[in-house]
Order: structure tokens, then sequence, then C-alpha cells
């Protein structure tokens, strides 16, 4: 399907955070907010599973806290936060971002931010933008549940209520494989977003409805 017949038959855009708005974790930063909860173990951090002990994706050590460390889980759920909070302060908006959220929002879209990342860290930055006025809702993480996080579809459903909205008129953008699978299990359209060379050919065998390389072609087609 065309993306602009996408877009004009689905009013309501779930938009991914980590990618599609900005980056996240530049450079080593994941490692980073990884070492935050990390240091929450003291000296057991050396007991760590191998995989665990050198994750530079965060989600990997949240993810053993939730399962493996439920004593510590809340706390390494608000360091991790805190890292994000202070990243994304300094994050450049991808570019063509802020114009595709402008785009959709005078074509008469509503726009909610669903990601695996921090409510409270998606929240500093839509005021660090200004984008108050733009986004009708954010909807993230705000405990330590692994289980609830995409591929899960459980906060693209929050979205939807949020928003009281059916899936055949919701379409996600997201630019990872956990959003296409998200989106297929709850029922909602998804526009991949190809935002490093070669990933559309991974993100391609997912069959996603549509497929973009720029986030302005989110603003031409809108």
């Amino acid at each position: 399907m065309k993306l602009a017949q996408l877009l004009e038959e689905r009013r309501h855009v779930l938009l991914d955070f980590d990618g599609p708005v900005c980056a996240v974790f530049p450079g080593n930063r994941g490692r980073e907010s990884g070492d935050a909860m990390r240091r929450l173990l003291g000296k057991r951090w050396a007991q760590l599973p191998h995989e665990v002990s050198i994750a530079d994706d965060a989600f990997v050590v949240l993810r053993h806290f939730d399962r493996r460390e439920r004593e510590l889980a809340e706390k390494a759920e608000q360091a991790f936060a805190a890292e994000e909070r202070k990243t994304v302060l300094t994050a450049t908006p991808t570019p063509g971002a802020l114009d595709a959220i402008k785009a959709l929002r005078g074509s008469g879209h509503t726009i909610t931010i669903v990601s695996n990342n921090s409510e409270s860290a998606i929240m500093a930055f839509v005021d660090q933008h200004g984008l108050d006025g733009e986004i009708d809702g954010v909807v993230g993480r705000t405990r330590p549940r692994t289980e609830d996080l995409k591929p899960e579809p459980h906060l693209l459903r929050r979205a939807l209520d949020e928003r009281n909205a059916a899936p055949t008129e919701a379409v996600l953008i997201g630019d990872s494989v956990t959003d296409i699978q998200a989106a297929r299990a709850a029922g909602i359209a998804a526009i991949a977003y190809a935002n490093k060379p070669g990933k559309d050919r991974a993100l391609r065998s997912f069959e996603p409805d549509a497929l973009i390389k720029s986030m302005d072609e989110i603003a031409h087609a809108a």
C-alpha cells in the first residue's frame, strides 16, 4: 500500500521514539545506562551472567533485574529512567521528525508516542522542544515489567485505549523489527523506518505495510 493512502486511511499515528524522533542511546550511552543499573549490585556485579555484565543494550540489564533481582528492580528502573532523561535533553531530533509531526497534525491525525523508553524521558524531550501542542499522548515505560514492552502489544493497546481508537484506525511508525511485531500482534498497520544502510532488508522480511528511509517521507505524504 502506498504511504499516502496508508496515512489517509488511518487517523491515529503511533510513533516510536528512539529512532523516528531522536537517538536516545548515541555512542556508548546505552552501556552507561546499563552501568547505572549494574552499580546497584555493588560487588555482586561480578556475579552477573557474562552477557548481562558486558551488555551495551540497557534493556538487557533491565530485563535481568526484572527476572532475577526483583528486590532491586524498581531502583534499576529509576536509575535507567534518570539516564534516559539526561541523554534526551541533549538529543538532536531525527532529521525530518519535527516536520513530520507538524504535517501529521496539520492533516488531522492524532499522534501518540509509543515507546519502550521511559515515559518521563519522552515527556522531557517533548517539553524541551515545545511539542506539547503537537503530541496527543505519550505511552512509555513506567515500571520494570519488561514483559509489557515491545514486541508485546501492551503499550500499543494502551495507546489505542487513550485515543478511543480501533486497531484498523491506527498505524505505527517504528524503526525496529520489534515495532513491526508489536503492530502485527495488536492488529495495527506498520510503517518501517529504515534509518541505517542495509536495515531495509531486515525490516522488509517482516512485511511492513510501507517502508521509508527518511522521516521527510512522512511529512510529504501526510
